[in-house]
């Protein structure tokens, strides 16, 4: 009785999860065209702006990507002057993708674009409503820390 509880939550985690998803993304065109960015970008940018300097092979292995492919974005980001090569500190023969200014700044942008969505949404919420779902995402943070610092070779089942 108690499992078939637990996966009639989850079921339903996974819906609200996903229409979040969908929804708290969906702004106008012209915001996210403003930026003048493709996904893979968005998330090279997002990787770089979270590690810091990486070397390509790294940032290839991070997104999935093969390492041609991973190339072809960052020579397309440092047209763009949003990423730059630098040679490592401790070793020279080594460079390492890292933002530039401006790289930082579309960063801030793409977030920005994001919280202004969640804002709106959180004037629609009453104070105890608010603090409800605070809390409950720090549940969700705190587990998503745990899984982040317990190693697993195993997926769950989706």
């Amino acid at each position: 009785m108690q499992s078939n509880f637990k996966q009639q939550l989850t079921d339903r985690f996974v819906e609200l999860v996903e229409h979040l998803n969908q929804h708290m993304h969906c702004r106008p065109m012209d915001e996210w065209e403003g930026l003048d960015l493709t996904i893979p970008q968005i998330k090279t940018l997002a990787l770089l702006q979270d590690q810091g300097p990486m070397r390509m092979g790294n940032i290839s292995n991070s997104l999935g990507s093969a390492l041609s492919a991973t190339t072809n974005i960052v020579d397309r980001l440092a047209d763009k002057s949003l990423v730059e090569r630098v040679p490592d500190q401790d070793d020279r023969r080594v460079v390492n993708c890292q933002l530039t200014v401006q790289g930082r700044d579309a960063m801030e942008q793409f977030w920005r674009i994001g919280r202004m969505r969640i804002l709106e949404v959180v004037e629609l919420l009453e104070a105890g409503q608010l603090q409800r779902v605070v809390e409950g995402f720090e549940l969700l943070c705190g587990a998503v820390d745990e899984l982040r610092e317990t190693p697993t070779t195993e997926q769950p089942a989706v």
